[in-house]
């Protein structure tokens, strides 16, 4: 599980050095529980870790309640909210089996930059692709959650 918790790290660094307007990056699991976290250097948090943990929570919860009108509209890739002093953003990363198993990508952005480059072109692909190793290293993780 260790070792989880490192390339989760990791990979919330990666996520930071895509783009430079990238301010935070966290990855949470399934029940919305934040696993790692990231913040640019030098970055002052608008908000504390245990609000970061709740912020975590309440988006899993949202991503997870738009579920059933995915055999309508397609796939969630990703949601967008745009505030006073920053843009925030959630990336399901999908598990291509099991459900439980998908990974939430929560960023935020400097305000009025070009988040849906930053996204598209930056974030989105590099998800792609970690995807297997994401999977691979956070099945311990994800174990929890499986009932039979």
């Amino acid at each position: 599980m260790q070792s989880d918790i490192k390339y989760l790290e990791k990979f919330c660094h990666q996520i930071l050095s895509l783009h430079s307007t990238i301010r935070f990056s966290g990855i949470a699991d399934y029940a919305g529980k934040l696993h790692a976290t990231a913040y640019r250097k030098g970055l002052i948090p608008l908000i504390d870790k245990e609000q970061t943990e709740r912020y975590a929570l309440q988006t899993v919860f949202r991503a997870r309640s738009r579920g059933e009108f995915t055999p309508h509209v397609g796939e969630q890739r990703y949601v967008t909210a745009v505030y006073e002093k920053l843009v925030r953003s959630t990336i399901q990363i999908s598990h291509p089996e099991e459900e439980f198993r998908n990974m939430f990508l929560m960023v935020s952005l400097d305000v009025r930059c070009d988040y849906v480059t930053a996204i598209e072109e930056k974030i989105l692909p590099f998800i792609s692709s970690e995807k297997e190793t994401l999977f691979g290293s956070t099945r311990a993780i994800s174990d929890k959650y499986y009932h039979d």
